[in-house]
């Protein structure tokens, strides 16, 4: 008897994760075991792509889809995002789907932009990360889980991923950091037509959930959902209602 696994194996033939700031391409691993074949995945090194292209994202994107012909599946989180936005741009015939986990236009907050952070928390994040970078990471953890019933569990889900990333050269992570300050995709859009998949968290305390009304106006036909008690990394905090959704949307 088929079952999803199979049915996802034969529509998909590629299918890209792109991980966000803070953590590192195995931070998707654990969640494509459980719902598809991993011969079908590609899990990508952010940080390799924005330091051989010196952070040019939309060459990041051209090298990633010059390196992995044949991708017709992308699943973008945070920061990674932005890099899927410009594999977006590139994707001309729409013949790749995209879906976007707690995606934000713009990370800093500004005149035009009223979510995200205060330049004054980059501005300490940057100090932090030269001083301690294992401290800083693990702060930044905590942000990410945000205000869960279930934190402890969710803590003790990523933890271990902060040693790999550790290992990660600071000047890569202050690359990406910097990235993230700098990107603006509050004007990006391809298609007023193009039909895209957000997912967003109502305990998200990075992207909070009314940026998903933006999403609405700027693509009025793509799809938005919120998940109930989620976080800003809502396939790990709530791991079955993020695969009940993205497996009914691919």
């Amino acid at each position: 008897m088929t079952n999803y696994r199979d049915k996802i194996k034969e529509k998909y033939k590629k299918i890209l994760f792109i991980h966000g700031w803070g953590f590192n391409h195995k931070i998707w691993e654990k969640f494509a075991r459980s719902f598809m074949p991993l011969e079908n995945c590609i899990f990508l090194d952010l940080y390799s792509y924005l330091q051989a292209t010196k952070g040019d994202v939309k060459e990041a994107a051209s090298k990633v889809l010059r390196e992995n012909e044949g991708i017709d599946l992308v699943i973008s989180w945070s920061l990674g995002c932005h890099l899927a936005k410009e594999i977006e741009a590139l994707d001309i015939e729409n013949s790749i789907k995209m879906v976007y986990v707690a995606y934000m236009p713009k990370f800093v907050k500004s005149a035009e932009w009223k979510f995200g952070f205060d330049q004054s928390t980059i501005d300490e994040l940057k100090i932090n990360l030269n001083k301690n970078l294992l401290k800083t990471l693990k702060n930044f953890y905590l942000l990410i889980i945000g205000d869960l019933k279930n934190k402890t569990f969710v803590y003790k889900e990523i933890i271990p991923y902060i040693n790999t990333t550790n290992k990660i050269k600071q000047k890569n992570l202050m690359l990406a950091l910097e990235i993230l300050e700098k990107s603006n995709y509050i004007n990006f859009c391809k298609d007023k037509n193009i039909e895209n998949f957000y997912i967003y968290g109502d305990k998200d305390l990075i992207t909070p959930p009314t940026v998903e009304k933006f999403i609405k106006t700027l693509e009025p036909k793509s799809k938005t959902i919120i998940l109930s008690g989620a976080s800003h990394i809502p396939f790990i905090s709530n791991s079955k209602d993020f695969f009940m959704v993205l497996n009914k949307y691919i």
